[in-house]
């Protein structure tokens, strides 16, 4: 069995479940060096809205920003890693240079994580059919489908232009309303749990206008969550 990012051979005990259901071991690994370079997020002293680390108040000046804009949501993001420079590495292999491989990176994490919302319906954050085109994946829907998570792609992206991390903390936060809802997703947020999914959550204005598209749909509840932050 090898590492899914470095490639190297794992040697460790199977699990019962691994020896009776080898389909399961695949490529789903990482090794502990690989591991041990991702950072995950701490819970304490970290901000209440989107979880960034050692904050000093409740929430962080983002956060406090968007609760002006955003005076009747009560958010509240959740994310598994730090965007550090090993998580950056592996972003530029997996959403960049399009090694598909790499969605079986975080499986158990991401399995962990969702088994707590099992009554959630998860919508994946879209990409633009422009891109669709260039990366040939939505790299959210692979990490999901990776982790057999189940979801429905209910937000389209309409418009195109540079990826997030292309552009300036100031051309982000400016970016105009880019989602719609389908038709069917309309009708499938109303009074449901809804849990919107993304890679990376960096300013939050992505996050904040797909949440808000979904909340003029009257969900029961909407958590947003990201792989790393």
């Amino acid at each position: 069995m090898n590492c899914n990012y470095c490639h190297q051979t794992i040697n460790r005990n199977l699990t019962l479940k691994e020896i009776f259901l080898p389909q399961k071991i695949l490529s789903e690994q990482l090794c502990s060096r690989c591991m041990k370079t991702f950072q995950l997020l701490e819970k304490k002293d970290s901000c209440q809205g989107c979880q960034r680390q050692s904050t000093q108040t409740a929430y962080c000046k983002d956060c406090l920003r968007w609760q002006q804009i955003y005076p009747n949501y009560n958010f509240q993001h959740e994310a598994l890693f730090s965007y550090n420079q090993a998580m950056q590495e592996w972003f530029e292999l997996y959403k960049f240079k399009g090694d598909y491989r790499l969605r079986h990176s975080f499986v158990p994490y991401l399995q962990s994580y969702f088994k707590q919302k099992k009554t959630f319906l998860a919508i994946p954050m879209p990409i633009s059919k422009e891109r669709m085109e260039v990366r040939g994946f939505n790299q959210v829907e692979g990490l999901l489908d990776a982790a057999g998570i189940p979801y429905e792609p209910h937000l389209i992206r309409f418009t195109h232009g540079l990826s997030q991390v292309q552009k300036t903390r100031k051309e982000r936060l400016s970016l105009k309303q880019p989602f719609k809802l389908t038709q069917e997703g309309q009708k499938a947020v109303l009074n449901r749990d809804i849990i919107l999914v993304d890679d990376i959550y960096t300013t939050g204005r992505t996050t904040f206008h797909g949440a808000q598209v979904i909340l003029a749909n009257h969900p029961a509840k909407l958590y947003t969550f990201s792989l790393a932050r």
